[in-house]
């Protein structure tokens, strides 16, 4: 129940990153060529970011008070991934160790607290 909203359509998208999170560990852990581990977490982060603009849009929609602090959160987000896939795409080996933990950790860590906020806030039609 741990990524559970109440939004039915934010917590299939959740499931769906978890399982693309494990895959892309699973990746990491087959030894893949760098450009291949790109590709697989491009395809990842696509994911999420999509997932963002849903979250973000419904946010708004339901007039959630801490919606900028939780678009603060997806923009830090970016940019470390980000940061951490450019260290990946040139075959820095601590990269991969990094970003796994990172993207398990960050996931995480804002579905069970920063996503727990908004699922106690009142719905709108």
């Amino acid at each position: 129940v741990g990524f559970t909203t109440g939004v039915a359509k934010l917590d299939e998208q959740h499931h769906h990153i978890r399982e693309a999170i494990l895959g892309f560990q699973k990746d990491l852990g087959r030894g893949l060529a760098a450009e291949d581990l790109v590709a697989s977490l491009d395809a990842l982060l696509q994911k999420m970011n999509d997932h963002f603009q849903y979250e973000e849009s419904y946010l708004e929609h339901i007039k959630f008070p801490g919606l900028a602090h939780h678009k603060e959160e997806h923009d830090r987000f970016r940019t470390e991934a980000h940061q951490l896939r450019e260290h990946l795409a040139v075959g820095d080996q601590g990269a991969s160790l990094d970003l796994s933990a990172f993207l398990f950790n960050w996931f995480r860590k804002h579905t069970l607290e920063e996503d727990a906020t908004f699922a106690k806030h009142p719905r709108r039609p």
